[in-house]
């Protein structure tokens, strides 16, 4: 009788997910039961993805063919906007639709399967909250159905879908590592030379050269937020040491809330302190956000974001007061996901406050799902000529996804079509002990795994043409935004992230060469672009001149040796 029970329990188990459509098998998959679950809950047999992530499973077909996914799922608005859900097969959107019902209906999609394991999952594209109205969607199931006969969809378990899944993706990982190596020798170098004359203008033979980069073009930075927020002196000198040993960049908090608690007094006093360091320390700046439309953006002696008018002065006043010290600028925040604030006006104030500000549009999800809605507002602003130069893409969200190499390397190049610098702004893989999702790398997020995976998405991102800057965020875990965020523990002591990073951008991407100019006087090199130092010596005597080198036009200096 036992074996009896345990038969029709397995049988059982089998139907719930194997449905006969006419002759072909169709899975149909709890959202409970689902292996990818990038964020949200379950309850009573529903998966509120409460932000925006993926739900989905890998489904292996025998036979390829055209294909229907089918889900059962609800909605919650905001701001009389509905959810929208895409379909994302191997990382890929293929379509998306507006959830416009808070009572579970099917919406469908048809795609093409491949014979082999498919990836394939519901992706929530743009949530938000406004006026503490929370647009959610709710997933009930999703529903696998083979329009041919002997596709045979089944759901990949096991050792199928991960050694099969898994080797699949580490291939396209190393492939992508190998790939960007040559790409950072193409994209990050260039030819060089030093021709060195006496004060007759002949050139000099046989003098010593040496030539050390002393500042990288590439921006890698890091928001500034503790700078002397510290209870002690010497915890304030530790964490500037620490900035300014691996960063050139800084990030300067304008959050309106914070910024002006009481109307008409902003916080210049400690902006300008921290203006002055940077500058002091060659350490170029970037302000963040002048305006943001959810609560941290809306300051507190308003019911709501202010008029156009006190937005207007806001930007004009902010930029012209540290014109020609902040040169980049984040106008306007996450405007696809925080809708209540449109980018046209607001970038033309930034761009007549100061004509040679870098602005910077800035937006979450991206590299999760690419963020349709975020690329189409890009496009959007560019037929409509909005003032803007690059393109901020935070790499937090969702905010334990182990962004997969190759699909990174894809959404920058989607993004770089836009005809605009790539910045990626907020990039957080965090030593929380949390679960790593959305990769084909298991286990928890600790701190080696953080030291690995920012070596390898740095390495990518610096190799890409398109891409300007990385901005780290927080810099220690005594202020992180997100539990074990920081490069330094609380106590400010380097994590193995800020050891590797120090290594590859101080040790691994520098250029320090030497030799002896020819008989034309000429010395040669090949260097990362940025600022140099050469340092001339013959017979006893020497001479240093600084110079840089660009990624555009001819790089060729001449220094006149004047013993």
């Amino acid at each position: 009788m036992k074996m009896k029970y345990q038969f029709v329990s397995i049988m059982f188990c089998f139907l719930a997910v194997h449905v006969l459509c006419g002759t072909c098998a169709e899975v149909a998959i709890q959202a409970e039961q689902a292996k990818i679950k990038t964020v949200g809950a379950g309850t009573n047999g529903v998966w509120n993805l409460w932000s925006n992530g993926e739900l989905g499973d890998f489904v292996r077909f025998e036979k390829a063919g055209g294909c229907k996914v089918r889900a059962l799922c609800y909605g919650s608005p905001a701001a009389n906007a509905w959810p929208e859900m895409a379909l994302i097969i191997d990382g890929e959107l293929h379509k998306s639709v507006t959830v416009d019902s808070g009572k579970a209906r099917e919406y469908e999609f048809e795609f093409h399967a491949d014979a082999r394991d498919c990836r394939i999952t519901l992706c929530f594209l743009n949530d938000a909250m406004v006026d503490k109205e929370d647009r959610n969607l709710f997933i009930k199931r999703l529903s696998i159905i083979p329009e041919a006969e002997g596709m045979n969809p089944s759901l990949s378990t096991g050792v199928k879908w991960t050694e099969g899944w898994n080797v699949t993706q580490a291939e396209h990982e190393s492939e992508t590592l190998k790939q960007a190596a040559g790409s950072i020798e193409k994209n990050r170098k260039r030819d060089a030379a030093i021709r060195v004359l006496d004060k007759d203008n002949r050139p000099v033979k046989g003098a010593g050269v040496s030539v050390e980069l002393v500042r990288h073009d590439f921006l890698f930075g890091c928001n500034i937020y503790c700078f002397d927020r510290y209870k002690t002196g010497r915890e304030n000198e530790q964490y500037k040491d620490r900035f300014r040993e691996l960063f050139n960049y800084a990030t300067i908090g304008f959050y309106w809330r914070a910024y002006e608690q009481t109307r008409g007094k902003p916080g210049y006093a400690y902006t300008d302190k921290v203006v002055a360091w940077c500058e002091d320390n060659h350490i170029r700046m970037k302000g963040h956000p002048l305006l943001w439309s959810c609560e941290h953006g809306i300051p507190s002696w308003s019911q709501k974001l202010p008029a156009a008018d006190l937005q207007k002065q806001r930007v004009g006043d902010i930029i012209k007061r540290y014109s020609g010290k902040i040169t980049f600028w984040e106008v306007v925040n996450e405007p696809s996901h925080c809708p209540g604030l449109k980018i046209d006006e607001p970038y033309r104030w930034a761009r007549e406050a100061d004509p040679k500000a870098n602005l910077i549009v800035n937006d979450y999800c991206i590299l999760a799902d690419g963020c349709p809605l975020f690329f189409e507002l890009l496009r959007e602003a560019v037929s409509n000529n909005v003032p803007f130069d690059g393109i901020g893409i935070q790499a937090h969200e969702p905010r334990t996804m182990r962004f997969p190499l190759d699909k990174v390397w894809k959404v920058l190049d989607r993004y770089s079509t836009l005809g605009k610098q790539l910045n990626i702004t907020e990039f957080t893989p965090a030593s929380s002990g949390d679960e790593i999702t959305g990769s084909r790398v298991g286990g928890r997020w600790d701190e080696a795994e953080q030291a690995d995976y920012a070596v390898k998405f740095y390495t990518v991102c610096f190799a890409h043409p398109a891409v300007a800057a990385i901005t780290w965020w927080d810099l220690c875990d005594a202020g992180s935004w997100l539990k074990g965020g920081g490069l330094l523990r609380s106590d400010l002591s380097p994590k193995p992230a800020y050891l590797e990073l120090k290594k590859l951008i101080g040790s691994q991407w520098t250029t320090r060469v030497a030799g002896t100019t020819d008989k034309d006087g000429n010395f040669s090199f090949r260097g990362f672009c940025g600022e140099y130092v050469a340092r001339i010596k013959k017979d006893g005597n020497v001479v240093e001149q600084h110079f840089y080198v660009a990624r555009q036009g001819t790089n060729s200096v001449s220094m006149t040796f004047r013993p």
